[in-house]
């Protein structure tokens, strides 16, 4: 249902009015962390990046959505203590705060802000920054805080923006590029990030549409546009359902999504729902036991200790 005009222009005004103090502590933040590096301050980082995301969403800011986004994921890498936070790392840090600062204060200066500008000023320093984090960042793709220390909604956090923007991406997939081997390589990636999700936020419909697609695609890779179309409207339904309120279930696999993963195209014994091991491999025997979905000891082996419990991975 749209927002209604009177409710529309008072969250905006809270929005407004809350986005100094954000803004304060992320640079606040980033001025210090390279001498008081500590998860506490990390946690500040995300809140507040994750607060403007939200907020932005809610006032349908789309541009102040995807940079505070693409932020939010750079401060999430942070969390990596094999990331150095030399003063390279600071300068560009600052200065993706500012592809975000400037255009929000545009935005409560004037009413507006030039997207186009403000996306094409952002992508350049974003993409270098990238490019420095690497692996952290590509692990970053895992790890959610847990709600108590960003005191946030983190299901709904997850299912209004990150879900979404996944989905969207397989849809743009699909409208863009609709061949069988990228769409199958797309929505395997999307997918097992999504079960990822589903597995530290307790949601399991959401999770077995996850591991059922997975199944399908490895039943069927002929018939990925077909799975890619089933799941994401298996995906929605799901989100639909968490959003409305369901944090127990959220929602299940489709009959025909099941049928395609029980079923193989040669005459032999069913696959297993979901096997992470096989799913990796194209051919070939498996010798080793398969690994779990996530291992948060293995994805946090070689990184130093801090000061502070370490985050929780998924």
């Amino acid at each position: 249902m749209p927002m209604s005009r009177d409710v529309h222009d008072q969250t905006y005004q809270f929005f407004i009015e809350e986005v100094p103090e954000l803004l304060e502590v992320i640079e606040t933040g980033l001025l210090t962390l390279r001498s008081e590096r500590s998860v506490t301050k990390l946690h500040e980082l995300m809140r507040a990046a994750h607060s403007l995301k939200g907020g932005a969403a809610i006032v349908e800011l789309e541009g102040i959505i995807i940079i505070a986004h693409r932020l939010e994921d750079i401060f999430r890498a942070l969390y990596d203590e094999t990331v150095e936070i030399d003063a390279d790392l600071e300068g560009l840090l600052l200065q993706a705060y500012d592809c975000l600062r400037l255009p929000l204060t545009e935005q409560i200066t004037t009413g507006c802000f030039d997207l186009e500008s403000a996306l094409n000023a952002a992508d350049p320093i974003f993409t270098k920054l990238e490019e420095k984090l690497g692996d952290a960042l590509t692990q970053a793709n895992y790890y959610i805080p847990d709600s108590a220390d960003l005191n946030v909604d983190i299901v709904a956090s997850v299912f209004q923006v990150d879900v979404a923007h996944g989905l969207e991406h397989l849809a743009t997939i699909i409208a863009t590029n609709p061949q069988n081997h990228e769409i199958a390589k797309e929505l395997r990636t999307q997918t097992e990030i999504f079960a990822r999700f589903a597995e530290f936020l307790e949601i399991p419909g959401f999770k077995a549409i996850a591991e059922t697609t997975l199944a399908a695609l490895l039943a069927h890779p002929d018939q990925a546009l077909h799975i890619t179309q089933l799941a994401l409207a298996d995906f929605h339904a799901s989100r639909e359902a968490v959003l409305a309120g369901d944090r127990t279930q959220g929602g299940s696999p489709s009959a025909t999504l099941i049928a395609l993963a029980q079923t193989t195209v040669i005459d032999e014994a069913p696959l297993p729902i979901f096997d992470p091991a096989i799913a990796s491999q194209d051919s070939g025997a498996i010798d080793e036991a398969p690994l779990p979905i996530f291992d948060p000891a293995i994805a946090f082996q070689d990184s130093g200790a801090i000061d502070e419990a370490p985050p929780t991975y998924i």
